[in-house]
């Protein structure tokens, strides 16, 4: 069990990802996973064209965990082994939050060098585009049994989430060490039942603050902002499926939430999207609730840009 840690990641292991901003609006992708998958939605107006790429596929997700885990620098003399039929009980590597859509390929070495020593080492040469996140020892009884350097890519290929490279060294019986070594890719879901839409068949936006015990608002009816806001919604990713711990921000004077409507210009469905300083993005369509979309950056920054001068209203 890992009792002491130097340095660690802050919040959810999600991705500092900005969504695509996106001229026009996109075909919608099949159902797929995610939080918050729900029945189908109303029919909603789709574009002939792809201008985002679909989520990325498993294979795609195993050929960059294969490059990330290669890219791992070793001691001289580090010898790869086969993977035993029972992994040392100290050699368990940090696994990142994420439940699904994830790919752990892993790899053991003998090491010359001591355990501290490699330890050292891989922190004094991390590969190319990494940075270490997570480092710290493991103990038991007061002793020291083995230290762990976890490793991230903070630029990852399009349609993949997240990638991660954790180590873990132990002492090796009649000198060196063990070294074993986990590349985690995650990639993104299809975005399911969020449909993405066709700005033409909308009219207006709606942006809304909704603060305290107040709600200011701001509508547009250009036909650039209705672009520019189905250009953000259009270019989300599906939500992908990971432990959180963000708190509800509550109601009251304790809320602070946004909320953008496109308002039709037909027969078409409304569509709400609530993006949430948790990073996700909570959409309806026709009023009723479907998959949730990531990353919010992008949207929240608009909203609060949006509503920065208007009036509240109660």
């Amino acid at each position: 069990m890992r009792a002491s840690l130097t340095a660690r990641r802050s919040g959810l292991w999600l991705a500092a990802a900005t969504a695509s901003i996106a001229a026009t609006a996109v075909l919608a992708t099949a159902c797929g996973t995610g939080p918050g998958r729900h029945g189908n939605p109303p029919r909603v107006a789709l574009a002939r064209t792809h201008a985002v790429q679909p989520a990325d596929s498993r294979a795609r997700a195993t050929a960059y965990a294969r490059e990330l885990l290669a890219s791992l620098v070793l001691p001289a003399g580090a010898r790869k082994l086969s993977w035993p039929a029972r992994v040392p009980a100290g050699l368990l590597p940090a696994r990142p939050a994420v439940l699904s859509d994830f790919v752990d390929l892993k790899a053991l070495y003998q090491v010359r060098q001591s355990m501290s020593a490699t330890y050292d080492f891989l922190l004094a040469r991390q590969s190319a585009g990494t940075t270490a996140d997570a480092y710290g020892q493991g103990t038991l009884s007061g002793a020291v049994t083995s230290q762990f350097a976890d490793f991230s890519r903070a630029h990852t290929p399009d349609g993949i989430f997240s990638a991660d490279l954790n180590t873990v060294i132990e002492p090796r019986p009649g000198g060196g060490s063990l070294l074993r070594a986990d590349a985690f890719v995650a990639w993104y879901p299809p975005r399911g039942t969020a449909s993405r839409i066709v700005a033409t068949a909308y009219r207006a936006v709606t942006v809304r603050w909704l603060h305290g015990y107040s709600v200011t608002a701001r509508t547009f009816t250009s036909r650039h902002a209705v672009l520019y806001y189905a250009g953000l919604y259009n270019g989300l990713h599906g939500a992908p499926d990971v432990e959180t711990s963000c708190p509800n921000a509550g109601a009251g004077m304790g809320r602070n939430d946004y909320q953008i409507a496109f308002i039709p210009a037909g027969d078409q469905p409304r569509v709400v999207i609530n993006p949430t300083n948790c990073m996700f993005v909570d959409v309806s369509i026709g009023g009723r609730q479907v998959s949730a979309l990531y990353p919010a950056a992008a949207l929240l920054s608009a909203a609060r840009q949006a509503v920065r001068r208007s009036q509240a209203v109660h």
